[in-house]
């Protein structure tokens, strides 16, 4: 047996928590799956019944026989309401190229604006690094994700958040379809740029490596914006493919 989880079986654990560490005082986003009942070394299963997401502090501590098959039990009784599921990104850096809606932004500091102020954009710390923003968006009176220089939270309402403990990622389901992610990468050398976007425009492979990544999605389809992980379209309008370097805002919609 396959020592991961089905995906079904992973967001049910993450969602009977909360979205977050359910030991006193943690409330971490960054899950791993801890087996109890059994433990995995005495019988292989995926019985989320017998399972538990934890951070991975709390799911070592597990594993050395910290809490007890009944305390695991309790902490896996399902929340009423998710709270908001708040994290961090450590992913600082001097230089970073912003993929979205399949369009390349380099020295841009501002990726989507509207008449409100800026969507997704990015800021100088006082040490010169740069820090991703994403504007919070409500949904029919219902909060969705924000991000402030790299401190994100989502608000509530979720169908799912997945968060790796690797903290390079997350991953954030509605259940009107809406949806929000944002990804770091290192990207060493042009060959592995090419690798990760191989339909980029050529202008891509000249810029310097190593060089870091940020992929966001924003896909709000019920207000005519899908920001995907391929194309923007806005309104019916859709945009993909551009090297965009140097411009004040990338995109305005």
């Amino acid at each position: 047996m396959n020592r991961k989880p089905k995906v079904a079986v992973l967001r049910q654990l993450r969602k009977e928590v909360g979205f977050g560490c359910p030991v006193k005082g943690c409330g971490s986003p960054y899950l791993e799956w801890h087996h109890f009942d059994p433990p995995w070394h005495v019988e292989n299963h995926h019985n989320p019944e017998g399972m538990i997401a934890l951070c991975v502090q709390h799911h070592a501590q597990a594993d050395a026989g910290a809490f007890t098959i009944e305390q695991l039990r309790q902490m896996k009784q399902a929340k009423d309401e998710a709270e908001q599921v708040k994290g961090r990104f450590n992913w600082m850096r001097n230089e970073l190229l912003m993929v979205i809606g399949g369009s390349f932004l380099l020295e841009t500091y501002v990726a989507v604006s509207h008449k409100h102020g800026p969507v997704i954009w990015l800021s100088r710390d006082d040490d010169g690094y740069l820090l991703l923003n994403v504007a919070e968006a409500t949904i029919n009176g219902e909060p969705r994700f924000s991000m402030e220089e790299n401190f994100w939270t989502v608000h509530g309402n979720q169908e799912d958040v997945e968060c790796p403990p690797s903290g390079k990622a997350v991953s954030v389901k509605y259940p009107n379809g809406d949806a929000v992610s944002v990804k770091f990468l290192e990207l060493k050398s042009e060959e592995a740029l090419r690798k990760q976007y191989p339909e980029a425009p050529d202008a891509l492979f000249e810029i310097s490596t190593p060089i870091t990544a940020v992929e966001v999605t924003y896909r709000l389809k019920s207000t005519g914006v899908d920001i995907g992980p391929k194309e923007l379209t806005v309104y019916g309008n859709t945009i993909r493919g551009e090297f965009i370097k140097g411009a004040k805002i990338a995109v305005l919609l």
